[in-house]
């Protein structure tokens, strides 16, 4: 199991909802497709808006392939691959193209 947490622009909540609605959604069976290609059992995502009123994405991305998902995402050329990474890098201001933020490390 892997998980992140990565701010989300005030600016960018919207798009940020509109793509996960994509992924439970029209884009579903991409999605899980996505999923197996990348041996992961599932994805759980909430929304942390902290008190300063800026909000933060936790991911959970469960499966054998989850503590190197992001990394295997971020070398994948498949095109649905390549949509999620345009769409992590414009909720969170992540350069697909750099380094990806480090592992977190685990405490508990």
């Amino acid at each position: 199991m892997g998980a992140i947490a990565m701010p989300i622009s005030p600016d960018k909540l919207d798009a940020w909802k509109a793509w996960l609605a994509d992924l439970t959604g029209p884009r579903k069976e991409e999605f899980e497709a996505s999923n197996a290609r990348h041996d992961l059992t599932g994805h759980r995502a909430w929304l942390q808006v902290n008190p300063d009123g800026s909000y933060l994405a936790i991911a959970v991305h469960d499966g054998p392939g989850g503590d190197t998902y992001v990394m295997s995402l971020a070398q994948s050329d498949d095109p649905f691959d390549q949509w999620m990474m345009g769409s992590l890098a414009n909720a969170h201001g992540v350069d697909p193209s750099g380094p990806m933020p480090p592992a977190p490390e685990q405490f508990l």
